[in-house]
């Protein structure tokens, strides 16, 4: 009955994995889904079913227990469910296979990308190209008008965005494999791409991703000495810190102004919003807080609130710690440049939980602790071994 039930749960958690993917390749199309928040309903459905059906400690059920009280209060403040179904979804991680599931979503995201890039280039469904105003003109009464390419996307960042999340997961799963020039097969195709997108942040952060790979992976002295992941973790903090500055002053600062023109304005559309300055900032956010802009850490704040924004900060430096302490190089590499990406676009920010990979890192590292601790473990509904157990 047990050994059913379990494979269940994990038909369960495969098939809301599937259509996650899948909703992120449809908000990356130009159709408009209709059905979007009843699939979210399924999804979370499902991983509730691989929770019931998993086996927990009596201290993960705590921890798990704590993180969910913050997402429930943040929805019940803030109305957005997003942070219940990110819990839901790393919750239900627990006894999946981590480079499984990594390849899964690889494959089936690169899948979606070849489809919407075949449909647009033919001509079939979706733009090619979009010509528009793309803010790089001296301000609104100069409008500076382009043609870039997103190849059924919508957006060229969108394409250039995608391209750089698929390179690093597939840095990090093949990363050991990898000779010198797959890494730069790598970055000649984001360059290709590039000269078509003109996006630069997508082309940099992954210039950079890649550069940050090939010196863990050659550099012996980097990949296993803690100050590199120190440092990495520092300047992670540094970034959330300085987004923080950086939504109270704007541009009113001349060094601000200078930096914000090379961001292309992302702090200064971030402040036409009146909540999202770090003054107004609220612990769990507000109903009313629903304007889209790019930077990253910001609209994490505004959006969900500073609780549930450190808690996440939080999980982004624990897979720092996590990946100095399994010597796990790649994702310490992803963190950061993730971390860079979201200063710029907020691609990670997002209803869609698997736009964000982080996510399946966190589901598979959240446990490890405590699995090393060797508790007794139970199913949610068999409360007495779990309350009773020990190691």
């Amino acid at each position: 009955m047990e050994e059913r039930a379990k494979k269940a749960g994990t038909y369960c958690f495969w098939a809301a994995v599937l259509i996650e993917l899948l909703l992120v390749i449809i908000d990356k199309s130009a159709y408009i889904n209709p059905y979007e928040g009843q699939l979210f309903r399924l999804t979370f459905l499902l991983f509730a079913v691989k929770i019931l059906t998993t086996k927990y400690s009596r201290n993960e059920i705590l921890f798990l227990g704590m993180v969910g009280m913050v997402a429930a209060v943040s929805y019940f403040v803030n109305t957005k469910d997003e942070a219940v179904r990110a819990v839901a979804l790393v919750a239900a991680c627990k006894d999946i296979d981590l480079r499984r599931l990594l390849k899964v979503v690889l494959c089936a995201t690169i899948a979606g990308m070849a489809v919407l890039f075949v449909l647009s280039v033919t001509g079939i469904y979706g733009a090619v190209s979009v010509t528009a105003d793309y803010g790089r003109g001296s301000g609104p009464l100069d409008p500076y008008y382009e043609t870039r390419y997103c190849f059924g996307m919508g957006h060229p960042n969108a394409f250039q965005g995608m391209l750089f999340m698929v390179s690093t997961l597939g840095m990090y799963l093949y990363a050991e494999r990898m000779r010198l020039w797959h890494f730069l097969a790598v970055g000649l195709v984001g360059f290709v791409f590039y000269l078509f997108t003109d996006s630069n942040t997508g082309f940099i952060v992954l210039a950079a991703a890649v550069a940050g790979v090939m010196l863990m992976k050659y550099s012996r002295a980097a990949r296993e000495r803690r100050l590199l992941y120190l440092l990495a973790a520092l300047f992670f903090i540094a970034l959330v810190a300085f987004s923080a500055y950086g939504s109270h002053t704007g541009r009113d600062t001349p060094v601000m102004y200078k930096i914000d023109r090379v961001l292309n304005g992302r702090f200064q559309y971030s402040n036409i919003y009146e909540a999202a300055r770090v003054e107004n900032w609220k612990l769990f956010g507000a109903a009313a807080n629903e304007e889209f802009f790019d930077q990253g850490f910001i609209r994490l704040f505004y959006w969900y609130g500073i609780v549930p924004a450190a808690v996440y900060l939080l999980g982004n430096l624990y897979l720092i710690w996590q990946s100095y302490h399994n010597k796990d190089y790649s994702l310490c590499v992803i963190v950061t440049a993730y971390a860079v990406f979201s200063m710029m676009e907020a691609h990670l920010v997002s209803v869609y939980l698997l736009r964000n990979y982080l996510l399946l890192f966190m589901g598979y590292y959240w446990y490890q602790p405590f699995l090393e601790r060797g508790e007794t473990q139970g199913y949610l509904w068999q409360p007495r071994r779990i309350l009773l157990g020990g190691k």
